[in-house]
């Protein structure tokens, strides 16, 4: 059995999406699974022993053809690359008859393609309970599976060494403080002044160090978290490398974001919050805390909002602090 997964990003969801791979693997015995994904998300890929091979949407190699192509994309280019591939079978997203179409899917209703209309899919998103594992596992007919995702031995020393340079020893109980989104997705982000009252209260009540988490998108901000808290901030590094600091917290707080899927994917304990987008999508997996604001506006997945008391706005550092001292307990 041959299977081609056409995921290309964005990187996060790439990392979630090896966790179809074990119900892949045991619904099709013995298989093949390919991959086609973007030039970032073949770096998550790495190493993962389920994976025959990545091929990149950039440099792709002729791809043959396979018993099932899985089309996990809503781009138009990749949906029709779908429908053009040599393929016994096809699920879901496609391109057929001048449009994009998919197999019957809740997950795809909810999309930007979904046959329903986007004012409906944003409806059927709120109400949506399930999550996106839930949703594949339907789609694909396996059984839910955490992430497929390991570190190399060399990475995981990497952390090590990172983490020592900051003045942290082996045995040091840290919490990974990851509270920017990036600039794509700034209404996710929890606000500074609100981190900084977390962090200091972690320090001086709990006892516990913090490390300040982020890309080079989060760079400003996690340098004036840690100036105000005298935390370190933990730089910017590859997505691996970043991957390994993580596997050296104890804890994560985190959005949704590239940093709370690593959590996951190395089975860290986590405290996730959520605003603009679908806290019902995210499995934890029994590793943590959802952190919810109380409002009815959640789950617009606008990028930005005018409303003064907004979903981060109304998230306290009280709330968080008690999401994530149940969490170290």
């Amino acid at each position: 059995m041959k299977i081609l997964i056409v995921k290309l990003g964005a990187i996060g969801d790439v990392l979630r999406t090896t966790s179809l791979l074990p119900g892949l693997q045991a619904k099709y015995a013995p298989v093949e699974i390919d991959w086609l994904t973007s030039r970032s998300g073949q770096e998550i890929l790495l190493h993962n022993r389920a994976i025959r091979k990545v091929f990149t949407w950039e440099e792709k190699e002729p791809l043959g053809s396979y018993n099932l192509v899985i089309g996990l994309e809503d781009d138009i280019e990749a949906c029709r690359l779908v429908s053009d591939l040599r393929s016994s079978q096809k699920v879901g997203a496609y391109y057929e008859g001048g449009q994009i179409t998919y197999t019957p899917s809740t997950w795809f209703d909810m999309s930007i393609i979904s046959r329903f209309g986007l004012d409906q899919a944003n409806k059927i998103k709120k109400q949506n309970t399930k999550t996106y594992q839930q949703h594949m596992a339907e789609l694909l007919g396996i059984k839910v599976s955490p992430y497929l995702f390991q570190l190399t031995p060399e990475e995981i020393e990497y952390g090590r060494d990172v983490v020592r340079g900051m003045g942290y020893g082996a045995k040091e109980k840290i919490v990974g403080i990851n509270t920017g989104a990036g600039k794509r997705w700034q209404q996710k982000s929890w606000g500074v002044e609100q981190t900084i009252e977390l962090v200091k209260r972690v320090k001086n009540e709990l006892g516990f160090a913090s490390l300040i988490l982020g890309g080079k998108d989060e760079r400003e901000r996690n340098k004036t978290i840690s100036r105000e808290t005298g935390m370190p901030e933990a730089g910017a590094h590859s997505l691996r490398q970043f991957a390994s600091i993580i596997n050296r917290c104890r804890v994560v707080v985190s959005s949704d974001s590239l940093a709370m899927h690593f959590a996951l994917a190395l089975k860290k304990r986590v405290v996730v919050f959520f605003g603009p987008t679908s806290a019902a999508e995210i499995e934890l997996y029994g590793l943590g805390s959802k952190v919810v604001p109380d409002l009815d506006c959640l789950v617009c997945y606008k990028k930005s909002c005018d409303l003064h008391h907004n979903c981060m706005n109304s998230l306290s550092a009280e709330k968080m602090f008690a999401a994530l001292k149940k969490e170290l307990a």
